[in-house]
């Protein structure tokens, strides 16, 4: 298999001691090659642990976990760590904060350089990172990342992962702290690096409008177990569950439901603006033109945000 199972995985922290905490409750599931998922949930719901036991930096305590047809749960011969980490690429929040090494490329080909890959190979795999990320190599190689600005050294740090060519990337709230332009270019590159470097994709965050722009499923998790993982578009008819976990329900669906309520019946799976956008032109197709339908939507748009 070159996804990931999970079967009844179970984790406390600090065992047996006045600190203990359950992280995760007999969670299992399944990830297929390909797949692009979005995790959310309220914080200490237990995604981050969970995304951590896949890159094997926490070990199982109980369950099982299987990733790439490497057993985290095998005890002799160990599990090969070191080629877990190469297939699945690890994106941290706030990545920058492990840039460390004094240019640009040294900083994106350290991994390369630890698999004792060739010079040429090494150069290569950092001139085709950066290009991927939108950060030109005559330009930026030679700068420290630390002079560079917030977004720049967030696609720096990414660019670090995927030189490794990872097969599944992990990125872990990949807009936290960023300004609207910065978030658009990090969004704008997770779709491009599902296309060009790792098929299968998870994305932890807790923006519900950024994550259905580009997962095509969603798992919510709630208090160390998953709360649900079926289709999106049966997901938020489960509105008043999602917001009792703190979570909210994208605000093109909100809007959807908002005119359903004044007697207008939207049709299809409203998730995105653009879904809202189709529904709303189709629906006045045969009463106002699409400038008017436009400022249908800009309205229903303003009472929203007023309420």
């Amino acid at each position: 298999m070159q996804g990931i199972e999970i079967k009844n995985l179970t984790y406390t922290y600090s065992q047996k001691t006045p600190y203990e905490k359950k992280a995760l409750d007999n969670v299992s599931l399944k990830i297929n090659e390909g797949d692009f998922v979005g995790i959310i949930g309220h914080t200490g719901s237990g995604k981050s642990t969970l995304i951590q036991h896949i890159n094997g930096l926490i070990k199982p305590q109980s369950g099982s976990i299987s990733v790439m047809d490497i057993n985290l749960n095998q005890k002799k011969p160990k599990p090969d760590l070191k080629r877990l980490r190469t297939e699945v690429g690890m994106v941290f929040q706030y990545p920058e904060h492990q840039l460390f090494d004094d240019t640009v490329e040294k900083d994106i080909g350290f991994g390369p350089k630890n698999l004792k890959l060739s010079t040429e190979e090494i150069k290569q795999r950092v001139q085709d990172s950066m290009e991927l990320v939108g950060l030109d190599y005559n330009d930026f190689k030679d700068r420290s990342p630390f002079d560079l600005s917030g977004g720049q050294k967030r696609r720096v740090a990414i660019a670090g992962v995927i030189a490794m060519r990872p097969k599944i990337l992990i990125l872990d709230e990949p807009t936290a702290g960023l300004d609207p332009e910065g978030k658009e270019h990090i969004l704008t590159l997770i779709s491009k690096l599902k296309n060009d470097v790792s098929p299968t994709v998870i994305v932890i965050s807790h923006d519900i409008d950024e994550i259905t722009r580009f997962a095509t499923r969603l798992i919510v998790f709630n208090n160390t177990k998953i709360a649900f993982d079926i289709p999106m578009a049966e997901l938020f008819k489960h509105e008043d569950e999602l917001v009792s976990m703190g979570l909210a329900v994208p605000m093109a669906v909100r809007l959807a439901n908002s005119l359903k309520k004044k007697g207008i019946a939207l049709k299809g799976n409203i998730i995105t603006p653009q879904d809202l956008n189709a529904s709303v032109e189709a629906y006045y197709n045969n009463k106002f033109n699409n400038s008017e339908s436009n400022v249908l939507i800009d309205t229903a748009t303003s009472a929203e945000v007023r309420s």
